[in-house]
């Protein structure tokens, strides 16, 4: 599952200098004038932002639309699809059993649900704690089959039956590894200790008790007039409604939350007051603190607690998850030193800035932009590249660098990523030239190089396939992408 969603927890930065003489309209100007500066950027169908800092709503608006199909606007009351915000509701409602009796954080997987078996038997061992900081080993999902959902309360049973050819990446407890899979196969554990389905004690014992009126992890409860659309680009790279909603039981725990800013404004009260909202406790202090102690420092990532990440931005402690799917962003910070927190929706999932904590740091905290807002410049080019080809491409690059170098990124992988979706839209000569001309530009980056060979072999010429490969090769003799291809390539030629 991709993990976009630096924009709102890097939001948090505001929070770390706001100044107490600073007044809310002036805050919500500067929020208005941000947001709507990427809402226009990136031509974004809608973008929602909810702010509560002090026990009191700060900000909270939306921009936009919840569909191009119907233009219904979007407000603060519109449903999204939350994707993997979903996962520390999940890791709280375990604590609720855990305070109950009725589930040990340290207790085996098995216990709870004997019919999960695995291919290999280190699975035996596995804990419901090291699900919920990423340690279990669980390979993650492969297919998270959208495209065909399943409705019935056997969805989550089926699939934790599922997994007896699957092996395991490595000894559970021994390393991190992001897994949606283990995280949905706690669908069950909740379900065998509670009696109830998963869906059933979410919404009796978090989303009830916590006011969350249009909440869910079940897709048919959500009230028609409040559906966001999920948007993405299309085959043509143009701005569409997804072909599929991201929904399915089998991934309820890891994926399926839905929910809009004024209840996740609930669900921050009760993060911040420690499991207290209006007088009632979802969750004890004592679980709080397990909940939001660091575990396991993720590699390249922050520190993992039971499914929260942490860090520190200036002297705070920030506490978040973030969330993507098909058509569709998501965030949600909390920031105890502040008593602040946010949370953030778009309705896409092509929205993303590289720049985004570095300019609303130095807005918003340092209160100058020493750097303008910036979009990665296939963004541009995806308007050119099927009609007019590469050489327009080209062109359009080097002109937006010589004029606007401020406007757009050009460095890094963004050029990759655009010959990916090239590919996966079936464009395969397009992908090449896109590829040729980033290695053009950064001839000596394997990764780049392997892209080429990539190309080559989506177009059937795996000769040029294996001298790109080689190519990548002699430039880093550890990629290891490019070394396991090629050895398959010569095999096959053999």
């Amino acid at each position: 599952m991709k993990v976009y969603c630096l924009l709102v927890l890097l939001l948090a930065l505001l929070f770390l200098a706001c100044s107490e003489k600073t007044d809310d309209n002036s805050l919500a100007a500067k929020f208005d004038s941000l947001l709507l500066v990427q809402k226009e950027s990136w031509d974004l169908p809608g973008l929602a932002l909810g702010i509560i800092k002090n026990d009191e709503i700060v900000y909270a608006q939306a921009f936009g639309v919840q569909g191009i199909d119907t233009n219904a606007p979007l407000t603060v009351r519109s449903v999204f699809h939350m994707a993997s915000v979903s996962k520390p509701f999940v890791a709280t409602a375990i604590m609720q059993l855990v305070e109950d009796g009725k589930v040990e954080l340290d207790g085996r997987l098995i216990d709870y649900v004997p019919y999960f078996e695995m291919a290999d038997e280190r699975y035996k061992t596995i804990t419901i704690r090291q699900i919920l900081n990423h340690t279990s080993g669980i390979p993650d999902v492969e297919d998270y089959e959208w495209h065909k959902p399943q409705y019935d309360d056997r969805a989550a049973e089926r699939y934790a039956r599922s997994f007896v050819d699957v092996y395991l990446d490595f000894d559970p407890g021994t390393q991190y590894s992001y897994s949606n899979a283990a995280f949905d196969i706690l669908a069950n554990v909740i379900s065998e200790a509670s009696g109830m389905t998963f869906e059933e004690y979410m919404k009796k014992n978090i989303f009830e008790p916590t006011g969350m009126k249009n909440s869910t992890f079940f897709k048919p409860e959500v009230p028609e007039e409040l559906v966001t659309k999920p948007h993405v680009l299309g085959d043509s790279f143009q701005i569409a409604i997804s072909k599929v909603y991201p929904y399915n039981r089998r991934h309820a725990p890891s994926s399926t939350l839905h929910s809009n800013v004024e209840d996740m404004m609930k669900w921050a009260r009760v993060n911040l007051n420690r499991g207290v909202i209006n007088g009632n406790r979802i969750y004890s202090e004592s679980s709080y603190d397990l909940l939001t102690h660091a575990q396991v420092k993720a590699k390249g990532r922050d520190s993992v607690c039971l499914s929260w990440f942490v860090n520190r931005v200036g002297n705070y402690r920030v506490l978040n998850h973030g969330g993507a799917d098909d058509g569709y962003l998501t965030d949600f910070a909390f920031i105890p030193g502040m008593n602040a927190a946010l949370v953030m929706m778009a309705n896409n999932d092509f929205y993303w800035s590289g720049d985004a904590s570095k300019i609303l740091l130095q807005q918003l905290v340092l209160e100058r932009v020493e750097k303008k807002w910036q979009i990665p410049i296939h963004y541009k080019l995806k308007d050119y590249i099927l009609d007019e080809g590469i050489e327009k491409c080209k062109s359009v690059f080097f002109e937006e660098k010589r004029y606007n170098p401020d406007k757009y990124v050009f460095e890094g992988w963004y050029l990759d990523e655009f010959g990916y979706q090239l590919l996966d839209r079936g464009y395969h000569n397009e992908a090449l030239d896109i590829f040729q001309f980033h290695v053009s530009q950064e001839p000596n980056n394997a990764t780049w190089t392997e892209s080429v060979a990539e190309a080559y072999l989506a177009l059937g010429d795996s000769k040029k396939a294996i001298e790109w490969y080689q190519k990548a090769i002699e430039i880093n003799p550890e990629q290891a992408y490019s070394k396991t291809k090629l050895v398959k390539l010569i095999a096959n030629d053999k």
